[in-house]
């Protein structure tokens, strides 16, 4: 299964980015909360990279990285991995 950039948008507006709770990862998609929770946590460190890079600061704060949130970087994200990174109930 292929995701195209508005399945990944849904999803992304589905969740609440960077939360602690598993719960706050519940989707319509059907993947475990546990997926998509490392998903977006790799996203996460992926934004915070790109604003290190774009900004050429050692460190940044949440709100810059939160600014770089969108669609593209997302889309980047999701294209870095060679297989699915979703799974649902009873994958293996």
């Amino acid at each position: 299964m292929d995701m195209t950039k508005e399945d990944l948008s849904k999803l992304r507006g589905e969740i609440c980015l960077n939360s602690l709770f598993y719960s706050d990862y519940e989707n319509s998609f059907g993947f475990t909360t546990h997926s998509v929770c490392d998903f977006f946590d790799g996203y996460m460190s992926f934004l915070e990279e790109i604003t290190k890079d774009e900004t050429e600061k050692d460190s940044v704060d949440i709100d810059e990285i939160f600014a770089r949130d969108n669609d593209d970087n997302l889309y980047d994200w999701y294209c870095c991995f060679e297989e699915f990174p979703f799974k649902k109930e009873g994958d293996e």
